[in-house]
Parts: structure tokens; sequence; C-alpha cells
């Protein structure tokens, strides 16, 4: 269930001159640490709490905040795929990714869909404030900055990824799915399938497209245009309709 700091219950929605945030993380401590964290701060004030993608949506459309913290993957979907959402429902929002996802793919799939910045959770607290507070786009620390310049140097000695084309319809499937953050018994539950099965195709499609975790798999479903921005403005191919429940 979300939850509305009871200061701030009924209260319309307009700017302070603290930055008002909303925090979604799935591990209740991480939260209460990082609210205690942010109210001490004298710009900084957390006024509401979810432990879901969903729920995180619901609490910034009603409070309009200036922040929403969030980690990346949810056990019931992708934070990745909300970010536009919120940034249309949530005038002026900046969508700070705190997660332990140390990857320059993930990196790049939360910053392409519209994140303000990535801060992986093992970093200084400073860096996350000055992350909530910088207004410039694509904030992304050094560390990770560091080592997406290093995979985009060795990405020129890779050959270069399979066509599109070579994906049999299934494998697309499994590809959207794992982007979206589903486990491979929620794909095999909603294709009808066995677990064993979409494992197979799992790993055929990772093969095909040279990936080799989930994050490249994100990652690659954006570039391609595989994940809509806006999840809503258009309609499903049939082959993805199964995301769609």
């Amino acid at each position: 269930m979300p939850y509305i700091h009871k200061e701030h219950v009924g209260e319309l929605p307009q700017r302070f001159s603290r930055l008002r945030v909303v925090l979604a993380d799935d591990h209740a401590i991480l939260r209460h640490g990082l609210r205690a964290i942010l109210n001490a701060e004298p710009d900084l004030e957390v006024i509401g709490e979810a432990s879901n993608v969903q729920d995180a949506v619901a609490l910034s459309r009603c409070l309009q905040p200036d922040i929403v913290i969030t980690e990346v993957s949810f056990p019931n979907g992708s934070a990745i795929q909300a970010i536009a959402q919120l940034r249309r429902e949530c005038a002026g929002v900046r969508v700070v990714m705190l997660t332990g996802h140390n990857s320059q793919e993930c990196a790049r799939a939360a910053l392409t869909a519209g994140a303000h910045a990535y801060i992986v959770k093992d970093s200084p607290v400073e860096v996350l404030l000055r992350a909530i507070r910088s207004e410039s786009a694509e904030f992304v620390p050094p560390a990770v900055s560091m080592r997406a310049d290093a995979n985009r140097r060795r990405s020129t000695e890779r050959p270069a990824e399979a066509p599109i084309a070579e994906m049999t319809a299934r494998e697309r499937q499994v590809l959207i799915g794992v982007a979206l953050g589903y486990s491979s018994k929620r794909i095999a539950g909603h294709l009808g399938r066995s677990v064993k099965t979409i494992e197979k195709h799992r790993s055929k499609m990772m093969r095909k497209l040279g990936l080799h975790n989930a994050a490249a798999v994100t990652r690659y479903a954006m570039d391609n245009g595989f994940l809509q921005s806006d999840p809503e403005a258009a309609k499903p191919r049939p082959e993805e309709s199964f995301l769609r429940t």
C-alpha cells in the first residue's frame, strides 16, 4: 500500500521552497533510512512512499512531487516503463533511479526512457543529493560514465548484432517480457508455455542478439523500438498482446 505522510493528506498540489520527494522501493528499511536522510536536509521533504511501481505512479499523480526516487526493477514489473507516465502526469517531475543494477546497459535504458539521473545504491549519499538538486538532465555518476566509455570501446571489437529478422515471433515475445522485468515464470503463464520452454527461447534469443544479461536485453529492446516510451500511445502487435493483461 502507498503511504502519504499525514501532514500532506488532503494537500492540494503546489510548489514549495523545499523539493517534495516520493520514494518507491520494495525494501521498507531502505525507504525509511532514505526518508530520514532526506528529511534532515533543509531543502528536501519526503511526502510519500510506495513499495511497487503502480502505487508509485498513483501516489505521484495525487501528490505531484518534484522528485520521484525509484528502484529500476520490482517483483511485479520494471520502473523504466513507468517513467513516461510519471513525466506525463506530473508536470516538471524529475525521476531519479536509485538501484542495485550497476551496469551501463541498464543506465542507458533508464536515461533513454526519460530518467533524470541513474544512481547505484553503493554510491555516497552526496552523489544522490547532487542528483536530486541538479537541474541538468541525464545526471550519471562518474563511475557509471567511465564504465560506459570502456564498454563502448570494447563494443567496437564485437561482431555486429544479428538482425531482428532472425528472431522468431516467440523469441520477440520473450525479449519484450524480459525487457519489462518479468520472470520466466510470469512470461510462461502469459504465453501458456512451460518455464523450461521459455528459458529455451530466452537463451536462443540472447545468443542470436549477442546479449549476455537482462539489462542488455532491456537496452536492446529500448534501442530497437520494442518498448514504447508511452505504452498507451500505440496498439501492440499481435504477438505482443500477452503483455497487455
